[in-house]
This record gives C-alpha cells, sequence and structure tokens, in this order.
C-alpha cells in the first residue's frame, strides 16, 4: 500500500542527528559477505527498504542473515552459489552485485535485470565489460541477462569506459572471487575504498594505484569471523544540512568525518550554508542568508555526487539569485521539477541534464508524489520549508535510501506524521 508524509513547514530544525549507515556501501558489503564463508557481524547498516530487499535474495542463495541489537549477522558457510529469485531481482539495481559472488560458483546464470529508479538510461554494459574480461559470455534478452561460462582467463583485465561505482564494485568482488584480476580507470568513491578494505579483511590482496586497481588474491581459505562497521551515510548527511540551512536551524550531524564530507561541504558553503567540525566524528551545520553560485555540476568523486542534486535544487530555490544546476549522468534526474515549481518555486529547465533556479522563493505545500528516492527526499525538504502543509504520496520509494524518515525529522524538530 502506498505510504505518504503529511508536514507542517516553516519549523527551525535543532539538535544532534545520528547520521544513518551508508546504502551504497552497505549493499556491495553484503554481497561480498559471501565471500567469507564465516559469520559477519555488520554494524551500522540502515534498516532501509533495499537492504531488506537485498537480504531477502541473499536469503534465497542458502545464507542466514538475522539481527541481534541492531547488528546485522551474515552467515554464509552454506553459500554454493545459485540463481536469485527473478520476483526479488526485478525491485533492487543493486542486486546486479550479487553477479559477482555469484558467478564464479556455476557454469551459466540468468537473471531479469535489475530493476531501481526511473532517473535516466543506465546501462549494463560495463558490468557486462567486467564478465566478459573474466570469460564469460553475456547474452541479454527479453528485459533478461545470462552469463555463461566460455573460457578460463588467468587474469581478467578490464578498462572502463567510465568509472562506474557499481561496475567498479563487481568487479573487486568478481576479481576477489577469482583470485586475479585488474581494473582500470575504477571509481573511488568512498563506499568503494570501504569495500576494499571489507575485501582485505576476507584475506585479499589489492593494490590501489592511480589509474588502477590490482588484484592479486582472493579470499583466505581459513574463514573467521569477524565485526565490520558500515560508514556513515554522506548523502543522508548531505540532506540534513540542507534541511537545517533550507529551515534556518541548527544541527550537529554525528558520525560524519570532514574527510568523506568535505567534496559536499565545499559546494554548500559556496550556498553561505556555515559549518563548525565540532570533533573528529560531528559536523554542526546552520543556516542563515543563503546566497546562490553561478554553477553547481555533478561529477564522479571527489566531485560534487548526483544523489545531492535534487536537493541541492530545493537549496537554490532559498538562495539569493540565479544558480545553474547541471547533472551530466541522469537525464531525468530534473523531471521533478515541476513538483517544485507547483509550490511556487522558478525554475527554468534548460535541457535534460541542466535547470536555471531563481531565488529565494517563498514555497507553499501542497500534495505532491515521490517519483524516485531522492527526488522525494528533496520535495520532503521542500515541505520543511514550505509555507502550510505539504502532503507526499508514495513516500515508500523514499524509504527504500533513508530510515525511519518521519521519526528522525521529528527527532530534530520537523512537524512530519507519515
Amino acid at each position: 500500500m502506498s505510504q505518504s508524509f503529511t508536514i507542517t513547514g516553516r519549523q527551525k530544525l535543532s539538535g544532534p542527528y545520528p547520521v544513518q549507515g551508508n546504502k551504497n556501501a552497505a549493499l556491495p558489503l553484503l554481497c561480498a559477505a559471501l565471500l567469507s564463508k564465516s559469520v559477519v557481524r555488520f554494524e551500522n547498516v540502515p534498516r532501509i527498504a533495499d537492504v531488506a530487499s537485498l537480504l531477502q535474495l541473499i536469503e534465497a542463495l542458502s545464507v542466514n542473515v538475522s539481527w541481534e541489537n541492531g547488528t546485522l549477522l551474515v552467515d554464509s558457510r552454506k553459500f554454493r552459489g545459485g540463481e536469485p529469485p527473478f520476483e526479488l531481482v526485478e525491485k533492487l539495481r543493486g542486486s546486479v552485485l550479487l553477479l559477482g559472488a555469484l558467478a564464479p560458483h556455476l557454469d551459466s546464470i540468468s537473471c531479469p535485470l535489475p530493476g531501481g529508479c526511473p532517473i535516466g538510461r543506465r546501462s549494463f554494459d560495463m558490468h557486462w565489460d567486467v564478465f566478459r574480461a573474466a570469460g564469460f559470455s553475456v547474452m541479454e534478452g527479453s528485459g533478461t541477462v545470462t552469463l555463461t561460462r566460455a573460457e578460463e582467463v588467468a587474469d581478467p583485465q578490464v578498462y572502463l569506459k567510465e568509472s562506474s561505482v557499481t561496475a567498479t564494485e563487481n568487479a573487486l568482488i568478481l576479481f576477489s572471487a577469482l583470485g586475479q584480476g585488474l581494473i582500470e580507470n575504477p571509481a573511488r568513491e568512498p563506499h568503494v575504498l570501504t569495500l576494499v578494505t571489507f575485501l582485505r579483511q576476507l584475506g585479499c590482496q589489492i593494490e590501489l594505484h592511480p589509474h588502477y586497481f590490482r588484484v592479486q588474491n582472493g579470499p583466505s581459505n581459513q574463514a573467521k569471523d569477524f565485526t565490520f562497521r558500515v560508514p556513515a551515510d554522506y548523502i543522508d548527511a548531505g540532506t540534513i544540512a540542507i534541511a537545517a540551512a533550507v529551515t534556518g536551524g541548527e544541527v550537529d550531524l554525528l558520525g560524519v568525518t570532514r574527510e568523506d564530507f568535505l567534496p559536499i561541504q565545499n559546494v554548500f558553503e559556496r550556498f553561505r550554508v556555515q559549518f563548525d567540525e565540532k570533533s573528529p566524528n560531528v559536523i554542526q551545520v546552520k543556516g542563515g542568508e543563503l546566497e546562490n553560485p553561478p554553477q553547481v555540476t555533478a561529477g564522479l568523486w571527489p566531485s560534487f555526487p548526483t544523489d545531492l542534486v535534487s536537493l541541492a535544487i530545493v537549496l537554490a530555490t532559498q538562495g539569493r539569485g540565479p544558480c545553474l544546476i547541471h547533472d551530466w549522468m541522469y537525464e531525468a534526474r530534473m523531471f521533478f521539477i515541476d513538483k517544485l515549481v507547483r509550490m511556487g518555486a522558478t525554475i527554468t529547465m534548460c535541457d535534460p541534464h541542466r535547470v536555471m533556479v531563481e531565488g529565494p522563493t517563498l514555497l507553499r505545500g501542497i500534495q505532491l508524489e515521490s517519483p524516485d528516492i531522492r527526488a522525494g527526499m528533496a520535495l520532503v525538504v521542500a515541505g520543511l520549508c514550505a509555507d502550510g502543509v505539504t502532503t507526499i504520496e508514495h513516500t515508500e520509494v523514499i524509504e527504500r535510501g533513508y530510515e525511519n524518515v518521519a521519526e528522525r525529522l521529528t527527532s530534530i524538530g520537523a512537524l512530519i506524521e507519515g
């Protein structure tokens, strides 16, 4: 059933906010845990719908999962491979990362093309390049893909035409499972490096060079149980920083480090959002008189992350002056702006990848629907600073990526029911 939020706007957010675990780190970590053949205790895993969907998939592969006092236990000692259920794969784009762990166990594997948010054409071609480099043939059908072992490749090497995060993660998992491999032009987002740290803890030797990653051996044959902590989600931190800024609030972001937050903070400071590093794991953010920079462009890390573009548009509606916001990655990222215009925002779409925002404007509460995770959360933040009451339908989409949204925002002063 569809869920909804009802938000009474113009309430200043203030107080401590524990940043949730990183969604984009948790999904590849859970897939890589299948290589451990042991029990891994994951701390700080976000309790979100996408994680729940992936855990259902993993359980269908003879892996036991359980929660103990907020810690997630993944027991892969009985994992021997298998084909994931079609109906579960279709729900979650991140399920493509399971193929890296599954393919070495099987001569052939078929599954539907993984689903996800409708933010644009996100090709799987670079993933298939990874598997072809490792000796698999790849055949796409009508909404399905089949990987078949065609030859043995002793030292697979792949050049990624773009520094795709998930293709890099799939290559790290696959090449670690195979025991060797070279990834050229890899992504270097913090959650990619978290996966490298995890694989090293399994016993894999992975060298990081400026232009390539080299996997030199796979997991240790001597499986041992261990604990691993999922880092804080800098997208969640950035979301709340914007919410604090547009409501004129003052929020302490708990658990996020300056190193992982720096590319985001640098852009926000151009909007005159104020930051204070109170300790190595606490960053305070304050709202004030916001001023728009001429342009914000999303890019590969350490550039401004695409997952915050929708929210940056809301921030720009409250800043003074014009701001061009550009996301060259996804042509449907901007397709929710009509909803902000209905709320009173002054936004012009230049093309599918660029919008011009003129601020500040007083937004007004209306009834809306959430189109995807990030745009949906952007509408929530717009509702927080809008005059009157905003109702957002289909918020179950938002909770694919954000944990207990209503409760967590209420804890810092929002008036939100859902």
